[in-house]
């Protein structure tokens, strides 16, 4: 089984590479979206959460507040690293398990959209990496646009991440999505020609 991290910086467009390849048939394991499910109403992470932030921090259906949660751990990296340690490992360990599962079922080829993988140093842990990349002005107006917040926040957000140029020199393929959506599906083809096809 051939196991692909897909990662980047903020509002480069991981999720829709991860969309499109999606379309094409294959099989994408979404760590942002199990970050939801398990921080969502029920979720396995909200009793962490509330132990160690406080209901303040919760929505009255009983999910992450997450503007709020936002504005307090990216001002403080040391709250960052305790949410991390009860969301974004536990995600994970997660992935771990489904690698293993999914190899079991024998499937040929998972992809799995990774935000922090440089970050939290998974790369070893998968046969090639590809990285979404845009310019750092055009993923700040995205951010900005995408979830309305101020420059300010965006700015402290993409900090916290680990820098764009280390991200594309370690990867095994790199996906530029300065363009249109045309322009990144092309991108997307030729790695899959050169990694799968």
């Amino acid at each position: 089984m051939i196991n692909i991290a897909i990662t980047g910086g903020i509002a480069s467009g991981k999720s829709m590479a991860s969309e499109y390849l999606k379309n094409l048939g294959y099989t994408v394991i979404d760590a942002d979206e199990m970050a939801r499910e398990m921080t969502g109403p029920g979720g396995k992470a909200m009793p962490y959460i509330i132990e160690h932030f406080g209901r303040e921090y919760i929505n009255e259906d009983g999910s992450l507040n997450r503007t709020a949660m936002r504005d307090l751990v990216f001002n403080n990296p040391a709250k960052l690293s305790l949410l991390e340690a009860g969301t974004t490992n536990v995600v994970l360990a997660d992935i771990e398990k489904i690698k293993k599962e999914r190899e079991k079922a024998g499937d040929k080829v998972i992809f799995y959209d990774i935000p922090l993988l440089y970050e939290k140093n998974q790369q070893d842990k998968y046969d090639a990496v590809w990285v979404v990349t845009a310019e750092r002005d055009i993923r700040k107006h995205r951010l900005v646009e995408r979830d309305a917040m101020d420059d300010n926040m965006a700015e402290l957000i993409m900090g916290a991440q680990e820098e764009e140029e280390k991200k594309i020199e370690d990867a095994d393929f790199v996906i530029y999505n300065n363009g249109d959506l045309a322009e990144l599906y092309r991108s997307i083809d030729d790695a899959l020609d050169h990694y799968i096809n």
